[in-house]
């Protein structure tokens, strides 16, 4: 008797399914499929909000740049105010980098 690492015994003769397994079978086809629609789903929307960050730091990029010094400052520290870690420190360097552009 041979072994089959899928089948069992290859002298094993196939049964027909019962209705309960077919009925797994098919839940289990619809799980996999909902789930491959929620992936769907979440990536659009994460490409929608990223896009929508873009804008909305390209528009206080532009802003930055027509500010006056203590607009500027105000901007910084309130970014201090509201940011922390990684967040704050990518914002900082933005500033210096427009900073570093208009000298």
């Amino acid at each position: 008797m041979e072994e089959s690492p899928l089948f069992g015994t290859s002298e094993e003769p196939t049964r027909p399914l019962t209705t309960s397994e077919k009925r797994a079978i098919k839940i289990n086809q619809l799980k996999a499929r909902l789930q491959k629609e929620q992936a769907k789903l979440t990536a659009v929307a994460r490409k929608e909000r990223n896009g929508q960050l873009i804008a909305l730091g390209v528009l206080m990029e532009e802003l930055y740049k027509h500010w006056d010094r203590t607009k500027r400052l105000e901007f910084a520290s309130l970014a201090g105010k509201t940011l922390s870690g990684r967040n704050l420190d990518r914002v900082l360097g933005a500033f210096k980098r427009l900073e570093g552009e208009e000298e």
